[in-house]
Parts: C-alpha cells; sequence; structure tokens
C-alpha cells in the first residue's frame, strides 16, 4: 500500500519538506518512490528514491503526517 510521507529537504535554510508517496513495507517502515518528481540539481532530499525510512507520526499544519526520520539499515 502506498501513502504519502515527508522527506525533510536539506540545505534550504530552513525546515522544509517534500511530500512523496511510500511502499508500506510494514506498520512504520517505507520505500521512498518519487524517481519522477527527484531532481537533485533543484533538492536536496534528506532521503533518496529507493531509500528504506523509518517513519513518525508528526503534526504538520494542523495536520497528522507521516514523516521519514531515518534510513532503515538491516542488522
Amino acid at each position: 500500500m502506498e501513502k504519502e510521507i515527508y522527506i525533510q529537504l536539506l540545505n534550504e535554510g530552513t525546515k522544509v519538506y517534500r511530500p512523496v508517496q511510500g511502499k508500506e513495507i510494514e506498520s512504520n517502515r517505507y520505500e521512498i518512490k518519487g524517481n519522477d518528481i527527484y531532481n537533485p540539481d533543484i533538492e536536496e532530499w534528506e532521503f533518496v528514491p529507493g531509500s528504506i525510512v523509518i517513519v513518525e507520526q508528526q503534526m504538520m499544519e494542523g495536520d497528522l503526517v507521516l514523516v521519514a526520520v531515518k534510513e532503515y539499515v538491516k542488522d
């Protein structure tokens, strides 16, 4: 199942997030999609498409959203 998750953009001078689709792997793990919108010449994403990330629910502008907080590294 795909859901919208938020990826932090780096080097923007303030916290900025990019909404992107993520494929749920487990309850709090997603594979980042977005190859069609990812352009490293324009934006530096904290996690690039294809990365597996851990997400947390966070309030953002009054809405509860899924935010990628760290890359999942298999033990």
